[in-house]
């Protein structure tokens, strides 16, 4: 698909991948519909560039969802691609020995993560899917998994949120190739991003960047320029591209 004149949706698009895709794209002459449950951020978003329209959802919420997908279905016409790419990450181990009070990982840290990582992706989709089928669009919904799909130790949940999103990318490339619908996800390793120096300490960060064969973490243009790659080879599908400089975990 040729990048310009496409209808995309991205979600988690007032920051980071997302922010970076929405702002990239566009420039490109895509149309992209913003999503995002940061208003201030989407605010932020669309002034620095108003062709981007932006749409306050929370994408773990499936009724909020299926009526931000109509609005946007009604104000863009189509959806060409989906872009699923919010996304918490959030680490804890399975039974914690230090801790004084519960040891056992969290049930609302499991489910917050499930719901945004894992439940936002299939609702999204779904309904997204259900307009492309509906106005023969031959589409593409891309995912983004992470490194930690394979299973990180201390990231239960994350682990498990991004390994069903890569499980669900091959299954939708079974169903709907028919419809020349096509769907794909990325995992990216450790990039330099706001959201990976929150999550882990400065020298844990360290030792994984010396167990990364380039000895450096990506960028996010490199993540974006993966997607740009993936939109406009149209026989890319049912795969996962990992951008991690060559680390296994």
């Amino acid at each position: 698909m040729e990048i310009k004149g496409l209808r995309i949706i991205i979600t988690g698009a007032a920051s980071g991948f997302g922010k970076e895709m929405a702002l990239q794209l566009s420039k490109q002459g895509a149309n992209v519909a913003a999503i995002d449950c940061n208003e201030k951020a989407l605010i932020e978003l669309h002034n620095s560039n108003k062709n981007i329209t932006i749409w306050n959802c929370n994408v773990a919420d499936n009724l909020t969802v299926e009526k931000t997908i109509e609005d946007i279905s009604l104000s863009m016409g189509t959806i060409d691609v989906l872009i699923n790419n919010a996304g918490i990450m959030k680490n804890a181990p399975l039974i914690n020995i230090l801790s004084k009070t519960d040891k056992k990982h969290p049930i609302e840290l499991w489910e917050n993560i499930i719901a945004v990582n894992q439940n936002a992706v299939f609702y999204m989709s779904r309904s997204v899917v259900d307009k492309m089928i509906t106005k023969r669009i031959k589409g593409l919904v891309l995912n983004v998994s992470s490194i930690s799909a394979q299973g990180n130790s201390g990231q239960t949940a994350y682990s498990a949120s991004k390994a069903a999103v890569e499980a669900m990318t091959v299954v939708w490339a079974k169903e709907l190739g028919r419809w020349g619908i096509r769907s794909v996800a990325i995992a990216p390793g450790f990039i330099n991003t706001a959201g990976t120096h929150k999550a882990l300490e400065e020298k844990t960060l360290e030792q994984w960047i010396e167990k990364t064969p380039l000895r450096r973490t990506g960028t996010i243009e490199e993540i974006v320029k993966t997607v740009q790659f993936i939109i406009e080879n149209d026989f890319i599908n049912g795969v996962v591209i990992n951008v991690n400089g060559g680390l296994t975990l």
